[in-house]
């Protein structure tokens, strides 16, 4: 038999893992450990997020310099990475990236999905991930659950409804642009598989000062569809990488092919 105060100290203890009986993890249904939704408790650890990592639902809406929130990243295990946002001094949304298995389902709690589609998430090298996203509106606040199309990494996220004084941008899952019919020159790895969509590719640079060049770095994964994107181009283009990405995303190849393809357009 245990002596008492090692026994009121086992009975006292929580369970190794919270998750094993369907419960959230880090992001549960009324804040992150250890803070509350509206909170305006800060985390003494916290950094400000790098402002190149793309987190995918993280788009706000503000006119004036005060509604831009605060997102910062605090101290995680091993593998992940933790971010919070703060709207007017109090806690809004939450972000838990992760290379492993993340479970949407006890925030969910069975709950038709509102959508899923394909959304780009963040990826090394300066590359953007596609991946697989799916979004639920859970009473006052949306939940967020995303998958690379590559790899092991894994997102999920928890945002407040939007108010009259937070404005929330929501993703949509990538759609293909029109075909303007112009045909621009392409060359590069991928000319021949992207030559039914080049229409499509021209018409991310309909608003664009022409000539326009632009340059398309695709890595594909074992199914031969693109698993990881980066665009660059010496012209401005609205909402440039999403554009490209949704107007590639049928493009086939070989099996982990990685390459570059370039266009110009001249009108």
């Amino acid at each position: 038999m245990l002596p008492l105060a090692p026994l009121l100290a086992l009975l006292a203890a929580p369970p190794a893992n919270a998750q094993d009986d369907g419960a959230p993890g880090w992001i549960g249904y009324s804040g992150v450990e250890g803070f509350d939704w509206g909170s305006a408790n800060m985390p003494f650890d916290g950094v400000p997020r790098p402002r190149d990592l793309v987190l995918p639902d993280s788009n706000f809406i503000g006119a004036n310099k005060q509604d831009r929130p605060e997102d910062l990243e605090i101290k995680a295990p091993a593998g992940e990475r933790r971010f919070l946002r703060y709207a007017r001094g109090q806690l809004v949304d939450a972000w838990w990236l992760k290379s492993g298995k993340l479970d949407p389902a006890p925030l969910v709690e069975a709950k038709q999905a509102d959508w899923t589609g394909v959304v780009l998430g963040p990826a090394e090298d300066g590359f953007l991930a596609y991946g697989v996203a799916t979004s639920w509106t859970v009473g006052e606040r949306t939940v967020l659950y995303w998958r690379d199309r590559l790899g092991k990494m894994e997102l999920l996220a928890s945002r407040a409804a939007p108010t009259l004084q937070y404005g929330i941008g929501r993703p949509s899952p990538l759609e293909k642009p029109g075909d303007t019919g112009s045909r621009p020159k392409l060359s590069g790895d991928f000319r021949k598989e992207a030559k039914p969509y080049v229409g499509q590719v021209a018409g991310c640079f309909d608003t664009s000062p022409k000539p326009v060049v632009a340059t398309i770095e695709l890595r594909l994964d074992a199914k031969g569809q693109p698993s990881r994107i980066k665009v660059s181009a010496d012209q401005p283009a609205f909402n440039l990488e999403d554009c490209v990405a949704a107007a590639l995303m049928d493009l086939r190849g070989a099996p982990n092919a990685s390459g570059k393809l370039e266009m110009m357009r001249f009108q």
